[in-house]
């Protein structure tokens, strides 16, 4: 007999780790490696960027600062589509009005908030 080791087929042998109850080494997996729980753990809150201000949460902060004092109270910010386009809402057409025509100055002022340069139009609404 043979020192080695009986080699099965590799579906002989997923049907063998299935039937122990272990895991299933499939071809081209790279082989598991243990990591500490904090770089793990450190790696998803980077990812998903947990514990951060999101670009909404930083231009709700500087509302007033973006379109001015006076404008903050009669609008706000209602999301973001795309990337590019910030949809705020507006509370009657006069208020509608004077935002367009301040349209550019509003985007400058945007573009100063972190992160929000990738902003280029905005849309106002009713409501």
């Amino acid at each position: 007999m043979s020192d080695q080791p009986y080699k099965f087929r590799k579906s002989v042998e997923r049907l063998i780790a299935n039937f122990r109850g272990i895991p299933e080494n499939y071809p081209g997996e790279a082989p598991k490696t243990e990591r500490p729980m904090a770089d793990v753990l450190e790696r998803v809150l980077k990812k998903y960027k947990i514990g951060q201000d999101s670009l909404e949460d930083r231009i709700v902060k500087n509302w007033a600062q973006i379109v001015g004092a006076a404008n903050a109270r009669n609008c706000a910010p209602n999301r973001i589509e795309k990337e590019r386009t910030l949809i705020i809402a507006v509370s009657n057409p006069v208020i509608r009005q004077e935002l367009e025509f301040n349209k550019r100055l509003i985007l400058q002022n945007l573009h100063k908030v972190e992160g929000a340069k990738k902003i280029r139009n905005i849309f106002f609404k009713s409501g």
